[in-house]
């Protein structure tokens, strides 16, 4: 995967170490995080994959409030199956 070049901007503040982070953040989960060129194909900038089943994402901030969401409904199934 090809990450932008960003290190004239400050670490807080590089696109590509917030993606890439959270893109690891996402493979822990089991899903992959991608970023699509939307001025290309005309989509959401980043998209959450699993399963065969694309979720668009409009920045990074919707990219972290899903990760929320998908890692606290796992973590409610495991507990619901301990149980």
């Amino acid at each position: 995967m090809n990450w932008p070049n960003d290190l004239d901007t400050a670490t807080a503040k590089r696109e590509g170490k917030a993606l890439a982070t959270l893109a690891a953040q996402f493979a822990l989960i089991g899903v992959e995080l991608i970023k699509s060129d939307p001025e290309i194909s005309g989509q959401a900038p980043y998209h959450a994959v699993r399963h065969d089943l694309w979720e668009p994402l409009h920045d990074l901030e919707a990219a972290r409030e899903y990760l929320l969401l998908v890692s606290c409904s796992k973590r409610d199934v495991q507990e619901l199956q301990a149980q």
